[in-house]
């Protein structure tokens, strides 16, 4: 069975089994693979991996978890906690953001959730609950029904896709540097040769190479945040997606 498969539901519609030993857990078992996902991606999770880093065999895990796709269930529900464990904000507005935020600290810690969640069917108590919370959110500033869904979506896209873009971005650098060559010595010439057709877009190009990228990707996000957040609260004005 692939990790992506579902035929048989997902583990959060089966209910738990009772613990059979007294050196293990079910939450043990998922710290173990948390640390191994952030540690080695996905090629270095598997059962026997998890097994000897907690000094058990192979199947004795099976009691807890049947399948590897049922472990990256657990796994990216206790990841999706960090951001739940947000405290509760009053205005709504600074609240999403806040919650934006640490989802995407979250996703940078845990690069392997990206993928993730576009796998899993998200029905953990920690996908759930933050699910609720930024609804009553928006809900709060007066977004209903598919307004309120289209309002969640409009934000999560933001966070997700911020994230790919500046993991792409930090890893297309390393890569060039493990090669021994930076940006800036490996385009200098491929920008030169489009300024005539390009020039505003080569001009962006040269300018990259004196970018901190870590820097530059947050000052893109929080300013992407900025405008979403603006535009939602100019549509809250206008009446525009709002109950009644």
């Amino acid at each position: 069975m692939s990790s992506a498969d579902f035929s048989d539901g997902s583990v959060w519609l089966r209910p738990q089994r009772p613990p059979r030993d007294r050196r293990l857990t079910r939450d043990q078992i998922v710290d173990a693979a948390v640390t191994v996902l952030d540690s080695d991606g996905h090629r270095g999770l598997s059962m026997r991996r998890i097994a000897a880093d907690l000094g058990v065999t192979a199947g004795s895990l099976y009691w807890y978890v049947r399948t590897k796709g049922d472990l990256l269930e657990l796994a990216l529900d206790r990841v999706l906690g960090e951001v739940c464990a947000v405290p509760e904000e009053p205005d709504w507005r600074r609240a999403l953001a806040t919650l934006a935020r640490h989802n995407r600290d979250m996703l940078l810690r845990h690069r392997w959730a990206l993928s993730e969640l576009t796998l899993r069917p998200n029905l953990g108590p920690n996908a759930l609950a933050l699910a609720e919370r930024r609804l009553r959110l928006l809900a709060r500033a007066g977004f209903a029904d598919a307004d309120l869904d289209a309002a969640m979506a409009t934000v999560n896209d933001h966070v997700v896709g911020s994230a790919i873009a500046e993991i792409a971005w930090r890893d297309t650098l390393a890569r060039m540097s493990e090669a021994g060559t930076g940006w800036d010595e490996r385009a200098a010439g491929f920008v030169r040769e489009i300024t005539d057709r390009h020039p505003l877009l080569a001009g962006r190009m040269a300018a990259t190479s004196e970018i901190d990228v870590e820097r530059e990707s947050e000052r893109r996000f929080e300013f992407a945040l900025e405008c979403l957040l603006d535009g939602l609260a100019a549509r809250r004005a206008a009446g525009k997606g709002t109950a009644g």
